[in-house]
């Protein structure tokens, strides 16, 4: 199975499952395109690289990307993954969809909400959104930061031996700027498309 979806411009993506060989073709090629021109990068950033490229396939990734730059003079980041795992959702993606987003909501708390919606592609979506907060060991304070998940049940196909879900994670610590973003991660969402074929690319 196929699944599609347009990339949205302003994000730069690091591409899930790269050997050493394309890690090091992949930083030589930022490093070209940075304004500053630095040198060579370096051996420990090439296997950071490497390593973060093989965890991200690891997890299912499709796609894995970052916006950073100024929003009306104003810094702002954001993050987006989208994955596939596999998930036994059963007999109804629509039950699945809702029973999802009604499971979700209610353990992660209040600030959360969601609903499903019907996707272009013929897929309900479990949409959630709320707040997290990004804590590491020994730093204070944490960072707060507004996430979006969408869940999609993906059809059943001979390809498949297991269902699964696509899977996909918008996260930015501006939630001032959450209305901006919105309009790329629609666009996302509505670009989907499931075809039959082998296992998952993107464009």
């Amino acid at each position: 199975m196929n699944v599609s979806f347009d990339v949205p411009a302003g994000f730069t993506s690091i591409p899930p499952g790269m050997t050493p060989e394309e890690s090091a073709a992949y930083a030589d090629a930022r490093a070209a395109g940075s304004k500053e021109q630095p040198e060579t990068p370096e051996a420990d950033a090439l296997e950071r690289t490497h390593v973060v490229s093989q965890v991200l396939s690891r997890a299912g990734a499709l796609y894995a990307g970052a916006a950073f730059g100024l929003i009306d003079e104003d810094l702002s980041a954001a993050t987006l993954l989208v994955t596939a795992q596999r998930f036994p959702y059963g007999l109804d993606a629509v039950v699945a969809a809702e029973g999802t987003m009604q499971a979700l909501v209610a353990e992660r708390g209040p600030d959360w909400t969601g609903e499903v919606r019907q996707l272009p592609c013929g897929q309900p979506a479990a949409i959630v959104v709320g707040g997290r907060l990004y804590e590491l060991p020994d730093v204070q304070p944490a960072v707060p930061f507004a996430e979006l998940q969408a869940f999609i049940p993906v059809p059943e196909h001979p390809s498949l031996p297991e269902q699964a879900m696509l899977v996909v994670s918008f996260s930015t610590p501006a939630a001032r700027h959450w209305e901006r973003y919105m309009p790329t991660v629609t666009h996302l969402l509505r670009t989907i498309n499931f075809a039959p074929g082998d296992p998952s690319s993107n464009r």
